[in-house]
């Protein structure tokens, strides 16, 4: 990577390992002096927060025969995301919910790889130290093309970053996202059809496909 001689893309493929380890492969060498071992790529379990858990005991109170996603669409209706992963990690910690044996096999890692830039983002956002983030990636050359910082993760703030991406990269073909409220509009008992939230009329706006992952 220093001598400019592969790039991160083709290092990765050459590995079998993401893009995001390449480069922290590299941050670590020059941090270290030393080369970390190459790790299959994935996510590491995201601490559980005090808040978070809290915000889902207090839903399962009120639900008590939910189950981790319908607790999810619940918490979503409230202004909370939280994944239904995490909800049931916090659910089995307290002894409410067990694993099923059926839906620990490990799902096959499908890597995304477009032959073009723009013409798939990835958009997603994580929560780091209190801060909501969210972050656009160009699915070819893994480039960052927008992110933002906020108090709060919403579709307005989804449409800022995005808007601001567009301007300074152009307009991807598709993007790609999760099913959370900051992107799509979720349907209710009180409103089965809603209508399109303003990230979503965005996307509309500029002729942009959106994708979920299964």
């Amino acid at each position: 990577m220093d001598k400019e001689e592969r790039s991160v893309y083709r290092i990765a493929k050459t590995m079998d390992i993401s893009p995001q380890w390449v480069r922290e492969m590299h941050r670590f060498f020059h941090q270290t002096g030393e080369y970390p071992y190459p790790r299959k790529p994935g996510r590491k379990p995201q601490p559980i927060s005090k808040s978070d858990k809290m915000h889902v005991l207090e839903a399962r109170k009120n639900h008590p025969l939910s189950g981790a996603i319908a607790l999810e669409k619940i918490l979503d209706f409230q202004g909370i995301h939280i994944p239904h992963n995490r909800i049931h990690r916090i659910l089995k910690e307290e002894g409410l919910a067990v694993d099923e044996p059926r839906k620990q096999r490990r799902r096959k890692w499908i890597r995304y790889e477009r032959r073009y830039s723009n013409s798939l983002w990835h958009a997603d956002w994580f929560e780091q130290k209190q801060d909501q983030i969210i972050l656009f990636e160009d699915d070819a050359s893994r480039f960052i093309t927008g992110y933002g910082v906020f108090c709060n993760a919403t579709a307005k703030n989804s449409m800022l970053v995005l808007e601001q991406a567009i301007e300074q990269f152009g307009a991807p073909r598709q993007l790609m996202t999760d099913h959370g409220t900051q992107f799509t509009s979720l349907s209710r008992e009180t409103c089965v059809d809603p209508r399109p939230n303003e990230f979503q009329q965005m996307l509309k706006q500029y002729g942009m496909f959106i994708s979920k992952p299964g």
